[in-house]
């Protein structure tokens, strides 16, 4: 099965980058579609993670970039983001998974 992704405009500031693009993959739609869509994991970037700093995390096999997960709430539910910034850029996020948690 081939990844699909949408891409889209963005204005963000993270890590003290301007962020300008955005890619979600429709990873999230395999468990959670039924509580997750690409409006909703936008709206946590632009409302939740918009001058937000993170430090990467440790994820086994994925050593050619950082990676990132931003656990947020968004009306009085938790989600968690994963993501990494696309193909070595500092503008453009690539969003891989958005699940909620408890």
């Amino acid at each position: 099965m081939v990844e699909q992704i949408r891409e889209y405009d963005c204005n963000l500031i993270f890590n003290r980058q301007e962020i300008t693009k955005l890619t979600i993959t429709d990873h999230y739609e395999l468990k959670h579609k039924e509580v997750i869509n690409d409006f909703l994991i936008r709206k946590l970037l632009e409302v939740r993670l918009n001058d937000a700093e993170l430090d990467p995390i440790e994820w086994i096999g994925m050593k050619e970039r950082d990676i990132f997960r931003f656990d947020t709430d968004y009306q009085g539910k938790k989600y968690r983001l994963i993501f990494w910034f696309k193909n070595g850029t500092t503008n453009h996020l690539w969003i891989r998974n958005c699940y909620p948690i408890d």
